[in-house]
């Protein structure tokens, strides 16, 4: 397999590459020795990974395919710890388009789950499935949800102040992630027991979610600015598309301040 920006090429699917990092092996390797430290036979984890990965694979490529239809160019999709990345330049910005290009990824994975969980021997990959889904959906920025949100407040408010909003909905969101990760509070005194239970893996989630919605925001206000001052047009920023999160990238390496240095420039 060849290894590039430590992320190993699996293939390729309708043309376009299938990459796993390797940070995501390590993850399956640590977590397959303790389950058979903990007498849970390793095999049953991997074939579940190989499951759930290759859900959020399709689920990247429900998003990649209508954005292809879009006009956008999908440069690859890489499968991390945490979720995929669909890396996608030239991403529309029309409301109509985004929607169509967010909820491919959620149905693709309600489609999936509806498949598996009728049978108990997929049933729990069915729900995990619905589990994206439900996620996935929820107004949170930069998330298919709220990217929704986004869309559908662009159309009276326009892009950057729908961008602000959608930001601003997704923070509460996301702290309530941190509060309910942290502490299972104040559910638990309510009563509430279940989904509510501490977890350090939610309060990541949480927190990396508002930092990448606070990134896009501040992506939004510079293609805003940059748009009245030197005609730069916001589809030549790349996007990465992830469940969860979104995260603004580029179709190179340049980092931020080096993208913003060559705008100028022009």
């Amino acid at each position: 397999m060849k290894m590039e920006k430590n992320a190993l090429l699996l293939g390729s699917v309708l043309g376009i590459p299938l990459r796993l990092h390797i940070s995501l092996l390590i993850l399956i390797g640590v977590v397959s020795l303790m389950a058979a430290s903990a007498g849970v036979n390793p095999i049953i984890i991997l074939i579940l990974a190989i499951g759930l990965f290759g859900s959020i694979a399709l689920h990247e490529l429900g998003h990649s395919v209508v954005a292809r239809a879009k006009g956008g160019y999908i440069q690859e999709i890489v499968l991390y710890p945490f979720g995929g990345a669909a890396k996608i330049a030239n991403l529309s910005t029309k409301p109509s388009e985004e929607i169509l290009i967010a909820l491919a990824g959620p149905a693709v994975s309600l489609v999936l789950a509806l498949i598996f969980l009728p049978f108990s021997i997929t049933h729990d990959l069915g729900r995990l499935n619905m589990v994206l889904f439900l996620f996935n959906i929820l107004p949170v920025f930069p998330m298919d949800g709220g990217r929704v949100l986004r869309a559908g407040l662009s159309i009276k408010n326009g892009r950057l102040n729908a961008t602000r909003t959608a930001a601003q909905v997704g923070k509460y969101f996301c702290g309530l992630f941190v509060i309910i990760g942290l502490f299972g509070m104040p559910f638990q005194l309510l009563g509430f027991i279940g989904p509510f239970r501490p977890s350090l893996m939610l309060a990541f989630i949480g927190g990396y979610i508002y930092m990448a919605g606070q990134q896009e925001l501040r992506m939004v206000m510079f293609e805003h600015q940059a748009n009245h001052f030197s005609g730069y047009r916001e589809a030549d920023i790349g996007v990465e598309v992830s469940p969860p999160p979104y995260a603004r990238g580029g179709g190179s390496n340049d980092s931020f301040m080096e993208r913003l240095k060559k705008l100028f420039r022009r």
